[in-house]
């Protein structure tokens, strides 16, 4: 079974068409429930995004849970290639290319049908770049931010010029890191940003 957990969660906690066809793509049918979800995506003025993902999952299907953890047995330089196959097709939708360029992920078993995941990726093209002005726009892609438990943060350079930010994070901090929580569907934040003078 290939697939890849970051993918997946990204599926199970946005509800946008590109990650519903990209997670079709894999022919997995996980019947799983997102318990918490803290995504934290911080962004460099190459368009480069550092991914910081820690998400509770609980399968509905206990025996699905040992296929996938299986993923975690592969070599480190497996996992990389996969996810950067991954982005290969995800980047299509944003007519721009991603690059890889480190990914890591855990899981640990929590209880007999419960696993926490935890993933780091950098990836570079995250953000368009044009003329200066950073976008992290993901068209109609959003978030499922119902609750509590499920965090989007998103900080920018200390030193960043903001330019827009939508929808309205529900705190600001510092000037740079946007929080979203207990927002419902959310888009994916759309911000544009520049080098500060």
């Amino acid at each position: 079974m290939k697939f890849n957990t970051l993918l997946i969660i990204l599926v199970v906690v946005m509800v946008g068409m590109t990650a519903i066809n990209m997670f079709m793509a894999f022919n997995n049918r996980l019947d799983i429930d997102t318990l918490s979800s803290n995504s934290n995506y911080s962004y460099d003025y190459e368009g480069r995004a550092t991914l910081d993902i820690e998400t509770e999952i609980i399968f509905n299907k206990p025996s699905q849970m040992t296929q996938f953890l299986e993923q975690y047995d592969k070599p480190r330089e497996e996992q990389l290639t996969d996810f950067q196959e991954s982005m290969n097709q995800f980047a299509e939708s944003f007519s721009r290319q991603m690059f890889v360029e480190d990914f890591q992920s855990t899981a640990t078993v929590l209880g007999s049908n419960r696993v926490k995941v935890i993933e780091h990726a950098v990836i570079a093209g995250f953000a368009a770049v044009e003329d200066g002005v950073v976008n992290t726009d993901m068209g109609e892609m959003e978030f499922d931010l119902t609750g509590e438990a499920y965090l989007l943060t998103v900080s920018l350079p200390r030193d960043a010029t903001i330019i827009g930010v939508d929808p309205t994070p529900t705190v600001s901090a510092d000037g740079n890191v946007f929080i979203w929580t207990d927002t419902g569907k959310t888009n994916f934040p759309k911000i544009q940003f520049s080098r500060g003078e």
